[in-house]
């Protein structure tokens, strides 16, 4: 099953992405560098329609024109629309409508919307505002991704994503658009399985999380009717120093992971 590969690092976590790369940056070129790898995963052979359908990209990338070479191989983008999180996991406030015209404009078929998840007293609030966007989002004519992402680190992770898949079937239930839902690998196999038919949801994904490849895929192989979104986990093992034939078949191995994964 195809996968949607997530390449919207800010430039808020691009230092951590081009430090796992192996490579020097400074804050002046880290996202001249970071635009570079991503290219270079983007121009491996299998990188391709046959395995991903979308990308999510960060504005930069966009700006840069990774649109039209992601086109070239049929592989549809995807903007990410926020601005971060406040402390309470709560997106910031972020100028929705210039994010919607420049996506358009741009050729994007869809958005995302990253929250993090850190307590239950604050969760309600995270899908509420998620969905109030998405309906907005959806309106427009763009297909939102709501993030609302339970750190893998939590030690309250299980209440967490049985609290949020609860909450999220009920706030479904009166959202009158559609969405993907991108959802952290849960500890429970098959916690999303109710989520996957809804119809008010164009599929569920999961995310990496900080997950290495191996476990990642473990997890994801675990739920049915579910693919991935994953960032470092695509990623994993990608060094700068890497001949071109030693990158592609780096990053070969970790999309037929995922991809064997997802079915």
């Amino acid at each position: 099953m195809k996968f949607i590969a997530a390449m919207d690092h800010s430039g808020g976590s691009t230092g951590g992405v081009l430090e796992r790369y192996g490579c020097e940056y400074t804050e002046e070129n880290k996202m001249d560098l970071v635009h570079e790898m991503r290219l270079r995963m983007i121009n491996c052979p299998s990188f391709n329609a046959n395995n991903i359908w979308a990308a999510i990209l960060y504005k930069d990338s966009v700006d840069r024109g990774a649109v039209e070479v992601l086109a070239n191989k049929r592989i549809e983008a995807i903007l990410k629309v926020d601005s971060g999180c406040h402390m309470n996991g709560l997106l910031k406030d972020f100028d929705l409508d210039s994010m919607i015209d420049y996506a358009l404009a741009h050729g994007c078929t869809g958005t995302k919307m990253r929250s993090i998840v850190k307590t239950p007293m604050i969760l309600n609030a995270i899908i509420d505002q998620q969905l109030e966007l998405a309906t907005v989002i959806y309106d427009a004519g763009l297909m939102p991704i709501v993030e609302p992402e339970v750190p893998i680190d939590s030690p309250d992770k299980i209440q967490l994503e049985e609290t949020l898949a609860r909450t999220l079937e009920e706030r479904l239930n009166a959202y009158e658009g559609r969405c993907i839902l991108k959802l952290t690998l849960p500890d429970t196999p098959n916690l999303y399985y109710n989520l996957t038919n809804h119809n008010a949801v164009d599929k569920v994904v999961g995310l990496s999380g900080g997950y290495s490849t191996l476990e990642a895929c473990n997890r994801l192989g675990l739920q049915e009717n579910m693919t991935a979104s994953f960032s470092r986990a695509l990623s994993e093992g990608l060094m700068k120093d890497m001949t071109d034939d030693e990158f592609n078949t780096q990053l070969t191995a970790n999309i037929i992971a995922i991809t064997e994964a997802s079915n």
